[in-house]
């Protein structure tokens, strides 16, 4: 059997992809890197927003096209967790969740080697299906949004994936799911709550990287900081036994998710770890600087915390590269409340600033909340805000110049 697998997902989703082809590969299916070759394709949908959603109807709409009339078509992921009713009249398979790995065991009948002793650590990419560059229109559109971007934010994604992310990565999954209720996020619709991996089935994993001469390791979780809560072990046990593994090795970890009450809480278990050296990125999401709105978003934690910390690491290990997000447009805000963010950028210490909106959605309980702020003011804050996180991250980028 001939199988195409892909995704338009996050790091999750293309890790989960890439579990799903490996688990075929390994049990004799052939793998094509061409949908219209296939037999069975399988899309894991992303669906955290309503423009992720749109694209993944898109996909969908695509790979039936090129598909061969007699081949399989299985959509699973977060889309058909989070907005079943959006397949409809497109899709007619069976609902696939997140972490409904075992589903795809059924398809084969037999295995030689079952989907949960598969090991799987380089992402599947992306799934595009952009139009042939040669094409006028897309050359003519291309050079439009080329000038509409601005070089600060060139800047930024070229400096993100040049100094971060320059060398391959080893992608570790260590846990799924989380331990929060923001209300407004649908991703725990998709995932549910925490489910870690055993802490040596990780170290493991990141053993066999070191042996293969992997420098960047990527510890892919959407609740990093809760990491353990299930299991009876934390995030720094975790990282302590990774560290030591080998102590004389130039490598580097990559923690991108970090709730800012776990890393209030875990701080000072994790300040050995940043004095190892080996931690490459430390990402905390902080989303809000007015406590208001993040108590309506279910944060469980002041932005002075946030701060707190992260200029602590940033004063104390300097080499650390610093990452969160920021969103704007949720229920409510203020132009008070809208500065309060602002104001978590005035002092530099910041390597990478992700600036969203919020984003509707039926299932999310902020969505219900009165207080709803129009597209036409989001959209305001979203360029004030993007332009300063631009400006702050490439002063920082000027400083580390310096270091060299």
């Amino acid at each position: 059997m001939k199988v195409y697998v892909t995704t338009n997902g996050c790091e999750e989703g293309q890790i989960n992809s890439a579990y799903v082809e490996e688990f075929f590969k390994v049990n004799d299916s052939r793998i094509v890197r061409d949908s219209a070759q296939a037999d069975l394709v399988i899309f894991y949908a992303c669906g955290l927003t309503k423009a992720s959603e749109i694209d993944s109807l898109r996909v969908i709409r695509e790979l039936k096209y090129r598909m061969k009339p007699s081949a399989r078509l299985i959509v699973w992921g977060c889309l058909p967790k989070i907005e079943p009713r959006s397949l409809a009249g497109i899709y007619d398979g069976p609902i696939v969740g997140s972490t409904d790995l075992g589903f795809f065991e059924k398809i084969l009948g037999t295995t030689k080697i079952p989907i949960d002793n598969v090991s799987a650590n380089v992402l599947i990419p992306r799934e595009t299906f952009r139009i042939p560059s040669f094409s006028p229109l897309v050359r003519l559109t291309r050079s439009i949004l080329y000038l509409s971007e601005t070089p600060l934010k060139v800047l930024r994604y070229r400096e993100r994936e040049s100094r971060i992310f320059r060398n391959p990565i080893y992608w570790i999954r260590v846990s799924t799911g989380c331990t929060e209720h923001c209300t407004y996020c649908s991703d725990r619709c998709a995932w549910g709550g925490i489910h870690s991996r055993p802490t040596h089935k990780v170290v493991s994993e990141f053993k066999r990287g070191l042996k293969m001469g992997y420098e960047r390791f990527f510890l892919i979780s959407s609740d990093l900081g809760a990491y353990g809560a299930d299991i009876g072990s934390n995030l720094p046990t975790l990282l302590e036994r990774m560290v030591k593994t080998d102590t004389n090795r130039d490598y580097k970890i990559v923690l991108n998710q970090i709730n800012p009450y776990y890393l209030k809480n875990l701080y000072h278990d994790l300040e050995d770890i940043f004095d190892s050296g080996k931690i490459g990125l430390l990402g905390s999401q902080v989303q809000s600087g007015s406590n208001r709105i993040l108590k309506l978003m279910g944060r469980r934690y002041a932005a002075e915390d946030w701060k707190e910390c992260m200029q602590r690491i940033h004063a104390r290990f300097p080499r650390i590269f610093l990452s969160t997000h920021l969103m704007v447009g949720f229920p409510t805000e203020s132009d008070e409340d809208f500065e309060m963010t602002m104001k978590l950028l005035d002092k530099v210490f910041l390597d990478s600033v992700i600036v969203f909106t919020f984003s509707q959605r039926e299932n999310v309980p902020a969505s219900r909340l009165p207080g709803q702020v129009s597209p036409k003011v989001t959209q305001k804050r979203f360029s004030k805000l993007r332009l300063k996180a631009d400006l702050n991250t490439l002063t920082r980028r000027a400083q580390r110049l310096t270091w060299r």
